[in-house]
């Protein structure tokens, strides 16, 4: 059997089938084909157990645990001056001649929809705010529960 042969052989075989006798006699004979298929065997060994230590994957996760998140801070500043807009607007659209306009062609069933949308914005305004400082708001309730 030719040495291409054999390692073709080798390697066409499942993990647990025993070698056939004509492969075994050719490994017997070749030395170059045994420390190759010897080499085959620890390169597969190597693969099925990855050789990392439990205390590597300790320190990449502490690690990952200390990056600092990459989020785009927004001072309160802006959420004080989104918040002022909502309101105004919710303010002066009472008196625009937008709401005066409507309510002439679709009277007061236009006013429900309206407030709901204004309702559903600062919903939402209210929503992302707590999203956003929710550890801020966490420290705030317990600094208060601790006064209590």
């Amino acid at each position: 059997m030719k040495c291409e042969k054999a390692i073709e052989k080798y390697l066409s075989l499942d993990n647990n089938q025993p070698m056939p006798l004509s492969l075994m006699i050719h490994l017997f004979a070749c030395k170059q084909c045994r420390k190759e298929i010897d080499d085959l065997r620890s390169t597969f060994t190597t693969l099925q157990h990855p050789p990392y230590a439990i205390s590597l994957e300790n320190k990449i996760m502490q690690q990952i645990m200390l990056q600092k998140s990459y989020y785009q801070k927004v001072s309160n500043f802006n959420w004080v001056a989104a918040g002022l807009i909502i309101v105004l607007s919710i303010g002066v659209i009472s008196y625009s001649d937008t709401l005066q306009w409507l309510s002439l062609h679709f009277g007061n069933k236009i006013l429900v929809p309206l407030y709901l949308v204004m309702g559903c914005i600062v919903s939402g305004y209210i929503g992302s705010y707590v999203a956003t400082h929710l550890k801020k708001l966490e420290a705030i309730a317990h600094s208060i529960k601790s006064l209590l």
